[in-house]
């Protein structure tokens, strides 16, 4: 057997090891560092984060299944999803984002390819049903 054949079985047997150890633990979420992104005023997202009082917004995906927004100490926003029912969302962005098209320019609208939601659909199932993390986004209100 070759150099090259042999490191890639080996590689590919220590991927599936951790993957078991992982698998084991019951696919806990793996956290990711938190993203900070500032909103200058006079932005249309600085008043979302100010309007209830607080001066920041925390948005957090975890791709166990859940989206929450929370304002201050207070969940604003609270959802659950699957790879089926985020499809219904993929629908409406991608039609929200015709509308837009349409109105800003000759009327032309067209949608996206049926392979590229093909691998968006793929991508969601992925992190959804084999290795789940959080990533959240801290929106930062500046004064």
């Amino acid at each position: 057997m070759s150099r090259f054949w042999r490191l890639l079985l080996i590689s590919l047997v220590i991927v599936l090891v951790l993957y078991g150890i992982y698998f084991a633990l019951g696919r806990p979420v793996i956290p990711l560092p938190s993203i900070p992104y500032k909103v200058s005023p006079g932005q249309p997202l600085h008043s979302i984060i100010t309007s209830n009082g607080a001066d920041q917004l925390k948005l957090t995906l975890n791709t166990a299944g859940d989206i929450e927004i929370v304002s201050g100490q207070q969940s604003v926003v609270s959802l659950n999803y699957t790879p089926e029912t985020f499809e219904n969302t993929l629908d409406l962005g991608e039609r929200l984002l015709i509308a837009r098209k349409i109105v800003q320019s000759d009327g032309d609208g067209s949608r996206s390819s049926p392979f590229l939601r093909k691998v968006i659909n793929w991508v969601i199932a992925y992190y959804y049903h084999v290795i789940r993390f959080r990533l959240s986004v801290l929106l930062i209100a500046l004064p």
